[in-house]
């Protein structure tokens, strides 16, 4: 049962708490694949790896409600600055009522949604619509890692392509699965692998969202 937040403070530590965790878990199973012992094999390391990264996403997607709620209700982000809602709610929950009206649900991973929703709700979107709007492809790629994860379909295997694509030019004849292609080495920096980039992107938005 999602929590009804009051400050912005308590979002930002319990994301950045699991994130932490999620981090050192991985850096565990690395330990124990790479140790001579090698206590686990790498086609459990690929499954422990598409678990931590199904987390991290979800915890990101409470991250993400939580604080497009709080700033609906006024809340001002760490530097102070003030957010002007077009919603009046009572409260937290009543946020949320507002906002999802008729919908079954509400979808809190999808950029698109996200920057539309942000300039319904709070003035020229801010200080939601800049740092989504600037990490839009990540946002997406990430998302359709997670839904080959949670759904293997055939949708979600062609969202799925489309992402490896980007990464190695074209569409490898052996597909990886969404573990084995989250430990290869990132374009950009080499030094990591794409795991470890996406952490470091979802804590760097957690930071540009909130405006420390």
């Amino acid at each position: 049962m999602p929590i009804a937040r009051r400050k912005l403070s308590a979002a930002v530590r319990d994301f950045r708490h699991e994130m932490s965790q999620l981090e050192r878990f991985d850096a565990e199973n690395q330990s124990n694949f790479s140790s001579p012992k090698r206590s686990i094999s790498k086609k459990q390391l690929h499954f422990l790896t598409e678990a931590i990264f199904f987390r991290a996403f979800r915890s990101f997607e409470g991250f993400m409600r939580d604080i497009f709620l709080l700033y609906c209700m006024g809340k001002r982000p760490m530097d102070g600055s003030i957010v002007v809602s077009h919603l009046k709610p009572s409260g937290f929950l009543h946020a949320e009522i507002l906002i999802r009206s008729s919908m079954r649900f509400l979808d809190w991973t999808n950029p698109d949604t996200l920057i539309e929703r942000s300039g319904i709700y709070l003035k020229e979107g801010f200080p939601i619509k800049l740092p989504v709007t600037s990490n839009r492809e990540s946002l997406h790629d990430f998302r359709k890692i997670r839904n080959h994860i949670a759904h293997d379909s055939k949708e979600s295997l062609d969202g799925y392509k489309s992402v490896l694509r980007r990464h190695f030019g074209t569409v490898p004849l052996s597909i990886p699965s969404p573990g084995e292609f989250l430990l290869e080495s990132d374009r950009v920096d080499l030094t990591k692998y794409k795991l470890l980039v996406f952490f470091e992107q979802l804590k760097n938005l957690a930071s540009d969202l909130i405006i420390e």
